[in-house]
């Protein structure tokens, strides 16, 4: 499975939050004066002055979005494919990565609010049919464990020793293997939860990023409705958030029209399917709940403007207790699918994903007073956990609230 790459949000201080830090008052609903109209049109021409700036820069394509409780501005720039002349759209879908786990802990919050499976429920009052399989360790880990990361289980963030062990394991097991998401995800749960938990980390604990542990709480929601996560998703979110976007396989097809691009500055290739990755697509495929979610820039604006709205006070269709954590989330703490990092200015909720060649960074102040965010067909992770991808995104983001700040 190490074609996989849904990375742990980079604990790096960004540009973009080193601008939040020095004292800047942005003003944002509000600035620039003027009707609604033209504040807009000023917004969407500093993005796409950024986002040009950031393609010339390396980028193959990129949007960038800013979102207020009135108003979302969003514009693209770039290429869809090095190496050919068609320029990205509007109505591309780009892989978010590791920023789909906000949206699969608000459909997981909210199917609870509804009665569904408890937030409290453990693993082992789950699976009982086989729960003397269980490592002992996992026993009182609970379903938000697990999307908080503090499940202990290993971490599936791509080329780990777990992820050749667990293959492994499928191809030495002379049964028949599950041909559905759902089955496989329980037979992967069922692994999964018999492996020792990471070294050093007390499960229900401590905190440990792992793709598995989304992978595991999507298993508990399916064994507990009798129906596959994706739906749930569908009912809980996509549905009463009009949330456009699609699930999309890290292994690309050959029809995609947006391809991923992947490596240093200057040095980047087109991410194309594998042999190895072909051969895993299935279970590949099932971490899904962890990073697979694609979208356009339009529609990543409206996931993020309900929550402006909703951290502004606002009523949404957003889960009461997904909206209350968020606003009580200490610094440094990992809430829902967010990280929450304090400014001497304000607090922010923020988030990045990687695929194979796709990266995604997200920042929200938690007033609700605006969200920014940049979603690229570019990728790149350097060994000590920096990105130059990101560095450029961040560049483009803080320019453009800088400039907005200064709006007369």
């Amino acid at each position: 499975m190490s074609s996989r790459t849904t990375s742990p949000p980079l604990h790096r201080r960004s540009v973009l939050q080193l601008l939040l830090s020095s004292g800047l008052g942005l003003g944002l609903t509000a600035c620039g004066g003027g009707s609604d109209e033209s504040a807009q049109g000023r917004t969407m021409a500093v993005l796409k002055t950024q986002a040009d700036a950031a393609v010339a820069s390396g980028l193959v394509g990129l949007v960038l979005g800013q979102v207020s409780s009135r108003s979302s501005s969003v514009a693209v720039a770039g290429k869809r494919r090095l190496g050919h002349g068609t320029q990205v759209d509007t109505q591309d879908r780009f892989a978010i990565g590791s920023n789909t786990k906000a949206m699969t802990c608000a459909a997981i919050v909210a199917l609870a609010e509804r009665g569904g499976p408890a937030l409290l429920l453990t693993v082992m009052e789950v699976f009982t049919e086989w729960a003397g399989e269980i490592h002992p360790a996992y026993a009182q880990v609970t379903l938000a464990d697990l999307l908080h990361h503090r499940g202990g289980v290993p971490a599936f963030n791509g080329g780990g020793p777990e992820e050749d062990a667990f293959i492994a394991a499928v191809d030495a097991d002379a049964r028949p293997l599950p041909d559905t998401m759902t089955g496989r995800r329980i037979y992967f749960a069922r692994w999964l939860l018999a492996q020792p938990p990471v070294d050093g980390i007390v499960p229900g604990r401590d905190f440990h990023y792992s793709n598995a542990g989304y992978v595991l709480a999507a298993a508990i929601v399916e064994a507990r409705t009798g129906k596959a996560f994706e739906t749930v998703f569908d009912d809980e979110l996509v549905h009463p958030l009009a949330l456009r976007g699609a699930w999309r396989s890290p292994v690309p097809d050959p029809s995609d029209l947006l391809w991923g691009h992947e490596g240093a500055a200057g040095a980047l290739t087109v991410v194309e399917a594998t042999e190895e990755a072909l051969a895993t697509k299935d279970w590949l495929d099932i971490i899904a709940p962890a990073g697979n979610w694609a979208c356009t820039g339009a529609a990543y604006a409206e996931w993020l403007r309900w929550h402006v709205r909703a951290l502004r006070g606002e009523h949404t269709p957003l889960p009461q207790a997904y909206v209350n954590d968020l606003r009580a989330a200490a610094d440094g703490r990992y809430v829902w699918g967010w990280q929450a990092v304090a400014t001497p200015r304000r607090m922010l909720l923020t988030h990045t994903g990687h695929e194979p060649g796709f990266m995604a960074e997200v920042v929200v102040d938690r007033t609700g007073e605006f969200a920014v965010f940049g979603l690229s067909n570019t990728g790149s992770v350097a060994e000590d956990g920096s990105s130059w991808v990101l560095g450029r995104i961040d560049q483009a983001l803080a320019e453009v609230l800088r400039q907005q700040s200064m709006a007369p």
